[in-house]
């Protein structure tokens, strides 16, 4: 691939905590100026700046990128923040690459920031907003919902043991502890303790899930040219990759990050990695779940489907072990202040690479890494490629010699109490409401449910029937061709048993969502269960629409009441 060859050359990092008293901006300028440093660079020396951060909801700011920009040294500067989702800390680093790539600019400072803790009362309100705003909100949904459809969907498709998928959680725990950015560091933390932990959605129990965090982190990159003036340990973005599936995720076999595996292979060839399992020495996927590490590592094509758990069973993923993944300790024992995330997977990965990341180490010379992120609808999948060319040669005279991790003293733990009492702050609800047009395909979809219908579009050029219906094929990208009639019944593709609200508060009885996919069609949606027990729940139930009363429809979603298990007629 044409374009001038890029570096990393500096990095630094907050502390990642539950809530951070310094706001977004002091965060980021914390982060930007321990990775300027750790290069011995000033703001003068930065011809651009690429920041990301997550939702704009997390803050209740409008356009985020500029409000954190004077934080992250974007005054009187080049900038543009980028967004997608979990993905945007590695596609940061992306982009990056390719603003230097193009030639217009020697050096680039990247910086990603969260500020999670501002959302109450529970960050995950901000998330709401994920879920198709039409045929799944009316549901009350909640984030926790999707990972435990896929996790369930993972599990049930090929046997899996939860104890090999806690061994994950116990093992980046366990890495953490020797990070000193470290949340959930946890030395003596066992697979019992994990398994024991409070059932949040099934099968999602609250030790396989990383932590609320505040945190930010910079790394900065170079052209050939300016890289070898700064540093001679460079650090290469060799490969790198990103890739988009459909917000139509309930069409989906979540058993397997497809979107991962095609940004793996973009990245790969770039890289001219052509054995990733040979060629990949050590490993830092994202891991906001302990089965999505395993999940990414197959889609990285580190391991065949359905076989990263006997490894992480096995200690293969250990520190010690033959691909060490998550050295770090990654988001489940570092935190998740979920863009900084992704970008500290690129700076742990520069440490590494370096022999330089103390306690964190990995054994040998690894010479080579990969370094992905994921997020919103199991769709986003950004993988980056770094080498050393070979492995991290002695330091030259006349260059800097940099003490890393180069951690800035930044970040505050503040506690819910403490914020409270804390003078100026501040307490605020935002009132705006929204109405939605259904358009065309979901409004007539709205219209077939009121007369207890469930309808489909059909695209002949590619023999689907399209549940929930659309007036284009996302695949063919042609206008689809008719409108079809589907059963009212159908199969339980993936479910969850879910005990908490989105606010985190208990729900008794529990809930029970599930995709269902309807007979008749090629897709399905997200619905919830009932007039069964949940232990009487399972993968590949032939389920039917139980319909409100005539006079109680609304051309909603709603309209169906719920599946239950079929019934022999």
């Amino acid at each position: 691939m044409s374009g001038t060859r890029v570096a990393v050359v500096g990095a630094g990092m907050t502390r990642f905590m539950r809530r951070a008293q310094e706001t977004g901006k002091e965060l980021a300028w914390e982060a930007a100026r321990a990775a300027l440093d750790s290069c011995e660079l000033t703001l003068a020396d930065v011809d651009a700046v690429c920041l990301t951060s997550a939702p704009d909801a997390f803050d209740g700011v409008h356009m985020k990128g500029e409000y954190l920009s004077d934080g992250a040294g974007g005054f009187g500067k080049p900038f543009i923040r980028t967004y997608v989702g979990g993905g945007s800390g590695v596609f940061t680093a992306i982009q990056g690459w390719y603003t230097v790539a193009s030639g217009m600019f020697d050096v680039a400072l990247l910086v990603a920031e969260e500020k999670m803790s501002s959302t109450q009362p529970h960050p995950q309100g901000a998330f709401l907003t994920i879920f198709d705003n039409i045929l799944e909100r009316p549901l009350g949904p909640n984030l926790l919902w999707i990972f435990a459809l896929e996790m369930n969907r993972y599990m049930s498709a090929y046997g899996l043991d939860k104890r090999d998928i806690a061994s994950v959680a116990v093992k980046n725990k366990r890495n953490a502890a020797g990070h000193p950015a470290a949340l959930l560091g946890q030395a003596d933390i066992t697979v019992d303790d994990v398994l024991a932990s409070e059932v949040l959605a099934w099968p999602v129990q609250r030790l396989d899930v990383s932590p609320i965090s505040d945190g930010a982190v910079a790394v900065v990159v170079a052209s050939e040219e300016a890289a070898k003036r700064i540093t001679d340990r460079p650090v290469w973005i060799e490969g790198v990759g990103w890739n988009l599936d459909t917000t139509y995720w309930t069409n989906r076999d979540l058993v397997y990050p497809e979107y991962v595996e095609n940004a793996a292979r973009m990245a790969y060839d770039m890289a001219g990695v052509k054995e990733p399992r040979r060629q990949i020495h050590v490993a830092e996927p994202y891991d906001p779940f302990d089965y999505k590490e395993l999940h990414h590592l197959e889609g990285l094509l580190l391991f065949e489907k359905g076989k990263a758990p006997e490894a992480a069973r096995d200690g293969v993923l250990d520190r010690e072990g033959d691909l060490p993944s998550c050295p770090s300790g990654g988001l489940l024992g570092v935190g998740n202040p979920i863009a900084a995330a992704g970008l500290m997977k690129i700076a742990e990965l520069f440490w590494q690479l370096r022999g330089e990341a103390g306690a964190r180490q990995v054994p040998g010379t690894p010479e080579r890494g990969v370094a992905q992120a994921w997020g919103d609808l199991m769709q986003v999948g950004t993988v980056v490629v770094m080498g050393n060319d070979g492995g991290p040669p002695k330091t030259a005279a006349g260059l800097p010699v940099v003490q890393t991790p180069p951690y800035t003293a930044g970040g505050h733990p503040l506690s819910d109490g403490g914020f409270r009492s804390a003078l100026g702050a501040v307490d605020h609800r935002l009132g705006a409401r929204y109405s939605w047009d259904a358009g065309v395909a979901v409004g007539r979809f709205l219209d077939g449910l009121r007369a207890g219908k469930i309808l489909g579009r059909e695209c002949r050029r590619c023999e689907r029937v399209l549940v929930p219906p659309r007036m284009f094929c996302e695949r063919c990208f042609r206008e689809t061709d008719g409108w079809i009639e589907v059963e009212h019944t159908g199969t339980v593709q993936t479910y969850s048993i879910c005990h908490v609200s989105w606010d985190m508060q208990p729900l008794d009885p529990p809930e029970m969502p599930a995709v269902i996919s309807i007979d008749g069609s090629d897709g399905g949606f997200l619905h919830m269960l009932g007039e069964v027990d949940p232990d009487g729940v399972r993968i590949g139930m032939d389920v039917e629409a139980v319909w409100k009363p005539v006079g109680e429809r609304a051309g909603s979603i709603l309209d169906i009441d719920h599946f239950r298990p079929r019934r022999q007629s």
